[in-house]
């Protein structure tokens, strides 16, 4: 609603007002802070049209006003000056009104003065006595008649410069009460006066001025009175002792609620904003081992060190690098001994998180293991009962068994014998992708024959489930070939034996950007469960049958994925479930020239 843009008025050589800029929204109460000669009345002149700035604008609602006061009061701009235009001689109703009379309120005297008691009873000022003289009236009177007289025309922009001075409390607190309501019926309200603590009752923002310029805009919710008095005697705000204290007081609510590993970059981050510090860097640098430093801060030119001391001596140094040479004063070192104690704290307590970590990692570690030998025990179990249980049948002395039954013996030998060492070679892959030694061979593979191989590895009639969508020509890429075969053996096994007969499986693959390229397997199944969605490649997520194996399918699958540098995901929903594997064309290293396919070479999982 009101805006002032780089506002300057110069009396001769000497400078009034310099760049002042200011806003003022509909709604709002900004209060303008200043000592006796900072510039406050110069600039109430100016945006009532008393003083025409040397450069500069100020507008209402859009409008530059460049009119003087006719054009300021045109344009809905009311002002109570803080040497008060009043008649003298006349009385409370004829200054009230003055302007605003009616013809037949001028003839009519007890209708004039019923109308000047109806406004000073609406904004609630206590004069009583319209027909009174203004030089009869007190100070405080004469001050309240002069808002009641800016009032009256209900203004749009509402400037008053000291509108309380003179008045006794109960008055004040009535006129504090009327500019809230006219902030509440949208008008807005410039504030200039000393009265700092009637500012942060009832402003929304501060402008501190100080010879003639803007210092600082305060928020009264965010600030104290105390920040206003120390930007008035050409101090900062940063360096009151209140906002020291308030600032001390966050810091202690946020590491109360901190992760412990957070709580050493809140208390650095404090002390910079504590320390002023805004174009230099903080940094931490730990020790190692215990070291002795008797001094509690050294300056090696811009540079401060902060020894952090530990429960062995310094643990730490707090690097402080400035722009200025100077030493800290007392001050500056009590703040540092105080923020590099609650360094040492926040290090201690990281440190014990650590080993707490530690500590309850290493106890999981135990329990998995414990658990995954446990199933493993009855996993190795369950073949060898039933190769002892036949092959006991077979050599026992007493009993002669027919060709028929000693064939059927040896099958299920067999079969068992086969998964038993299934079981043992997911043993074996899965502890090499744990430990991150596991082996590959890579060299130049076609997708095509691949997934052919993976496919007639399939059991009985299985491979006719399952369909293949590429796109020619595939991409020959850098990888492991059985490896790979393996991960698609492991996929299409999982689709077609843990859904319903009749499930259709399709192999799906396509080129990416990037050198990428992209191989899909998805069936048309009821979808994963929902146990199992959450963590489908943990080694004890899927649900086992007597013939599933250890269940260590798809966590070597992923393991054999990430060893080639890709990635494997899985989505699953009420109908159908995809794995979805990214692979690079070449290695992260780069590959030979495929028209020259150098010998098969081993790489472990993770070198680049």
């Amino acid at each position: 609603m009101l805006e002032v843009t780089d506002l300057t008025v110069n009396f001769g050589s000497m400078a009034a007002l310099t760049g002042i800029n200011l806003q003022v929204g509909p709604g709002e109460i900004i209060a303008l802070s200043g000592e006796p000669g900072a510039g406050k009345t110069a600039v109430v002149r100016c945006v009532a049209g008393d003083l025409t700035p040397d450069s500069g604008e100020v507008r209402v609602d859009g409008v530059p006003l460049t009119g003087g006061l006719r054009s300021a009061e045109r344009h809905g701009v009311a002002v109570v000056w803080q040497e008060l235009a009043l008649c003298e001689t006349l009385d409370v109703a004829t200054n009230l009104l003055l302007g605003h009379e009616t013809r037949l309120q001028m003839l009519s005297p007890a209708r004039f003065h019923t109308r000047a008691e109806r406004v000073l009873e609406k904004f609630g000022f206590p004069i009583k006595d319209t027909t009174q003289l203004v030089s009869e009236l007190s100070g405080g009177q004469r001050r309240l008649l002069a808002l009641a007289m800016a009032m009256i025309r209900e203004p749009r922009v509402l400037v008053l410069d000291e509108p309380t001075l003179s008045l006794g409390t109960p008055e004040t607190s009535e006129v504090e009460k009327l500019l809230v309501r006219m902030r509440a019926q949208g008008t807005a309200i410039l504030l200039a006066g000393r009265d700092i603590a009637q500012m942060f009752r009832i402003a929304d923002r501060i402008a501190v001025l100080r010879n003639g310029r803007v210092v600082a805009e305060l928020s009264p919710g965010d600030s104290h009175p105390d920040d206003v008095a120390a930007l008035l005697a050409g101090g900062t705000v940063a360096g009151t002792a209140r906002r020291q204290l308030i600032r001390l007081h966050g810091l202690a609510d946020s590491l109360a609620l901190a992760e412990p590993s957070s709580g050493l970059a809140l208390i650095i981050s404090a002390l910079g904003a504590a320390l002023g510090v805004d174009r230099g860097r903080i940094d931490v640098v730990r020790v190692a081992g215990a070291a002795e430093s008797n001094d509690s801060v050294i300056v090696e030119g811009r540079t401060w060190l902060v020894p952090v001391a530990g429960p062995a001596g310094t643990s730490a140094m707090i690097t402080i690098a400035r722009d200025s040479i100077d030493g800290p004063n007392r001050d500056e070192l009590d703040l540092l001994g105080l923020y590099a104690g609650y360094a040492a704290a926040a290090m201690e307590r990281q440190e014990a998180e650590v080993a707490q970590r530690e500590a309850a990692a290493l106890r999981r570690s135990r329990e998995l293991q414990r658990e995954f030998l446990s199933r493993l025990s009855h996993e190795l179990r369950t073949p060898l009962t039933a190769i002892r249980g036949y092959a006991s049948s077979l050599l026992a002395p007493d009993i002669v068994w027919d060709d028929e039954s000693e064939q059927r013996f040896l099958e299920r030998i067999a079969v068992e014998s086969a998964r038993l060492g299934r079981l043992v070679d997911d043993l074996l892959d899965f502890s090499a992708i744990e430990s991150g030694v596991m082996r590959m061979q890579l060299d130049w593979c076609e997708l095509g024959l691949v997934i052919e191989a993976a496919i007639a590895c399939l059991p009985g009639d299985w491979p006719a489930a399952v369909a293949t969508e590429c796109e020619a020509p595939m991409p020959i890429i850098w990888a492991d070939h059985d490896r790979l075969e393996q991960v698609l053996v492991n996929l299409l096994s999982n689709a077609l034996h843990h859904n319903p007969p009749g499930t259709r499986v399709t192999v799906a693959v396509s080129a990416l950007a990037h050198a990428d390229v992209q191989i899909t397997v998805k069936d048309d199944g009821p979808g994963l469960s929902e146990a199992l969605r959450g963590s489908p490649f943990e080694s004890n997520g899927r649900p086992r049958t007597h013939t599933s194996g250890a269940g260590l399918g798809l966590s070597i699958t992923r393991g054999i994925v990430e060893a080639h540098h890709g990635k494997i995901t899985v989505e699953s929903g009420p109908r159908g479930t995809a794995f979805t594997i990214v692979l690079p064309v070449e290695s992260a290293a780069g590959a030979p020239d495929p028209l020259h396919p150098t010998a098969a070479i081993a790489q472990p999982r993770g070198d680049d």
